[in-house]
């Protein structure tokens, strides 16, 4: 009887030890962010805040590296991806309804409760540079509070801070590796467009980008050298936003016209509480990218610029810029600027391939769209 019992306790003990699950040890990393901050985050971290969900921020990072999981350790986010990409929001949380179960800090930085925040005691805040740069005051309350703040940034739409984002996300939850495969699967499609042009002479040419998120009747924003404005310079154009707008702003329509772009670039989403908005994204068809682009192609006067008489007007969807997915906006772009030289290169394919690799949701809908086909 003795044996028996002492059997049973080992077999206990060995279940329990079996069982017993593994807890990550965390190491003190400094960190450095894109301003070159350092910062001292105990990694990997188990619960973290992030702003800018809608663009620019962490959440499809850390999605594509940690993959559904890593939405535990996200215990508060800002609304953007669902007051801002209606469409994204529907979709992924249908496929991943613990979504909803994250509590919410407002919509924008503005928005921001330094005090709900400080109560939740998260691991680290992370937020991009542009909603940082607005707020330095507010999130210097959080590192005050002994919460690390890690700033990142994809709005400037360069390689280098791409990389960093990247590299600070996966250092975070502990998937360096991941996060390395992520950054040459990038930078490789980014050397799609600037292999062919970098040894491009010819003339640049002349863009105008906006954002169709209001009724045709009304002028979007355009953008300087930022986000899509950046994007188009990197793709060797002549962004006509750029002196017009420091980073983005209504241009004067009389300036527009003046300029005479050759080509028109128009970005659609879905915007909830703009229902006469361009539409393209995960809800959208053909059939609906055509419909609610049409009214933009009939302003009054525009029918005398190069790009309308040329039938050179696209449409891509909004989101697309500033994320880790836009190397497919640049794509896009290099082709409507260069499209003999990039005919080839079919970066919606390239978008579903990125998904099919790394997102837990599926690409469905439409992305892209050359309105020169509307009228066919």
């Amino acid at each position: 009887m003795f044996k028996k019992v002492i059997i049973l306790l080992l077999l206990l003990l060995l279940v329990g030890v079996l069982f017993t699950p593994v807890i990550a040890e965390k190491t003190e990393t400094i960190l450095t962010d894109v301003l070159g901050r350092e910062i001292t985050v105990k990694t990997p971290v188990d619960s973290i805040v992030i702003q800018g969900s809608g663009g620019g921020g962490p959440f499809f990072t850390l999605l594509a590296l940690g993959g559904t999981e890593v939405l535990n350790k996200i215990v508060a986010m800002d609304s953007t991806l669902e007051d801002n990409r209606n469409d994204v929001w529907q979709t992924y949380v249908n496929a991943i309804p613990e979504l909803v179960k994250i509590q919410k800090t407002g919509s924008h930085t503005a928005d921001l409760n330094p005090e709900t925040v400080i109560s939740l005691n998260p691991d680290v805040v992370i937020v991009p540079k542009n909603d940082y740069n607005g707020a330095v005051e507010l999130y210097n309350k959080f590192e005050e509070a002994g919460i690390p703040v890690v700033v990142m940034d994809y709005h400037e739409e360069t390689l280098e801070n791409h990389k960093k984002s990247i590299e600070l996300a996966g250092q975070l939850i502990g998937e360096e590796e991941k996060a390395a495969d992520l950054y040459n699967f990038y930078k490789n499609q980014m050397e799609i467009v600037t292999s062919r042009l970098e040894n491009y002479s010819g003339e640049k040419p002349r863009v105008y980008v906006e954002c169709a998120n209001s009724g045709a009747d009304e002028l979007g924003n355009s953008y300087g050298n930022y986000m899509w404005g950046a994007l188009i310079k990197k793709c060797n154009g002549d962004n006509i936003g750029e002196g017009a707008v420091e980073t983005y702003g209504i241009m004067n329509e009389e300036a527009i016209l003046k300029k005479d772009p050759e080509v028109i670039i128009f970005t659609g989403s879905y915007w909830p509480k703009n229902p006469d908005s361009f539409r393209l994204g995960f809800l959208a068809d053909e059939e609906t990218a055509k419909g609610t682009l049409k009214p933009f192609l009939s302003r009054e006067g525009w029918d005398t610029m190069s790009a309308m008489k040329n039938n050179r007007v696209y449409g891509i969807n909004h989101g697309m810029s500033r994320e880790i997915f836009d190397f497919a906006a640049f794509q896009f772009i290099a082709k409507s600027l260069y499209p003999d030289l990039f005919a080839d290169i079919d970066p919606e394919a390239n978008l579903k391939k990125f998904y099919d690799i790394y997102m837990p949701v599926k690409l469905t809908g439409k992305w892209m769209i050359d309105a020169g086909q509307i009228n066919e």
